[in-house]
């Protein structure tokens, strides 16, 4: 039975989810089509996943920065929303998905770590707060270092006496999250666990996030869940060393519900988050999974590194996403299949681990919405 709609909401008559998840992004930091791709000079070898774009066959190809949006049936009955990651082109994301599925309020907006793609759409949320249009405010769920940019980098989200336009600014209310430390969005029962994996690697002469003085270095208070402020770390004070160091560059992976685990930007997964992830009883019913290209990246997992994960995280579904824009969607659903056993493949290179049993592995893509029900059965608007 496949999930039905009525005016942008599951029909509860027939079919009633405990989770909905929505891509709202699937790209990289560039985001897909690259202008450079859609301008190119006659003499430069054509990049169709680009250029695909402009037909409705290739729609599926247009990936903005990597999000996505849940609806989870809290304890009261009623739905709670939470936005993973609000980058450089979540307003547009927003303007097509949030109308077409009835998504208005959010109740809590989580975010990865510290990079544009995931945190620069901040600003854009004013169209929620502004004069209350939507909501008074937003509960933001953030890192202590990714906190400690945002006030670098936009000290009028923190403070409104930095606006300067007369305080038009969002409002957030601010919630510091910590490596494992589950917390639960307001009070719904909707409990979520922030673990940490390597985004790739730094080198620098600083522990990072280091960054230069700001206004807030002074004095530095942040919200931390039980409502009191705490100091914020005054990172830009802490001693130099004259010799660069490699330091991982850490980023937030979330397990949702003891349902989902979303893991939208990874190179490495630590030992200690492993033993998170398998510590639960029952096969996860939905991973998501970073893949940017075939090869590894220094940030990012390839097609063999991701694959390697699903199969020993054993899900029942896996959606990869975070793509680059040289494999076109067509193409890593033929690679998703091949990879996860369901079609004939030559498998004289792989390893044992790679061989054994099929494993369900697809790429997602903006506007895929994903269901997943009390009794942990999956279902999404594509596949099924």
């Amino acid at each position: 039975m496949s999930p039905n709609s009525v005016n942008g909401s599951l029909s509860d008559t027939q079919y009633t989810p405990s989770i909905e998840l929505l891509f709202l992004g699937t790209g990289t930091s560039s985001s897909i089509p690259h202008l450079d791709c859609l301008t190119a000079p006659p003499n430069r070898m054509p990049c169709l996943t680009c250029l695909s774009t402009l037909t409705s066959e290739g729609k599926k190809n247009i990936r903005r920065n990597t999000s996505a949006a849940l609806r989870i049936l809290g304890k009261d009955g009623k739905r709670t929303t939470v936005v993973i990651d609000v980058g450089k082109n979540f307003q547009a994301a927003a303007v097509e998905w949030f109308p077409k599925y009835g998504l208005r309020e959010i109740d809590a907006v989580i975010i990865t770590h510290a990079h544009a793609d995931a945190m620069n759409g901040l600003d854009d949320l004013r169209g929620w707060t502004l004069g209350g249009a939507i909501q008074t405010h937003i509960d933001v769920y953030v890192s202590q270092s990714t906190f400690g940019e945002v006030q670098r980098s936009f000290p009028y989200l923190v403070s409104k006496e930095f606006a300067s336009g007369g305080g038009d600014v969002p409002d957030f209310e601010w919630h510091i999250i910590e490596d494992k430390v589950p917390f639960e969005i307001k009070d719904t029962g909707v409990r979520i666990t922030p673990f940490l994996v390597h985004h790739g690697r730094l080198f620098t002469t600083n522990p990072p996030p280091a960054f230069a003085p700001t206004p807030f270095a002074t004095q530095p208070t942040t919200p931390n869940l039980s409502g009191r402020s705490s100091p914020a770390r005054p990172l830009s004070d802490i001693c130099s060393s004259a010799t660069p160091k490699i330091h991982p560059y850490l980023c937030f992976g979330f397990l949702i519900q003891d349902t989902i685990v979303y893991i939208s930007d990874v190179s490495l997964i630590p030992d200690d988050t492993w033993a998170l992830l398998e510590s639960t009883k029952k096969p996860m019913p939905v991973l998501v999974l970073d893949c940017l290209r075939l090869r590894a990246h220094t940030s990012h997992m390839g097609v063999r590194e991701a694959v390697a994960t699903v199969r020993r995280l054993n899900p029942r579904r896996t959606y990869m996403t975070g793509f680059s824009h040289d494999i076109s969607h067509d193409e890593y659903v033929t690679i998703g299949k091949a990879a996860g056993g369901d079609s004939p493949r030559d498998t004289t290179s792989m390893s044992v681990t790679e061989r054994r049993g099929p494993v369900w592995i697809r790429p997602s893509h903006d506007g895929l919405r994903v269901f997943v029900s009390s009794d942990d059965s999956v279902k999404d608007e594509t596949y099924d």
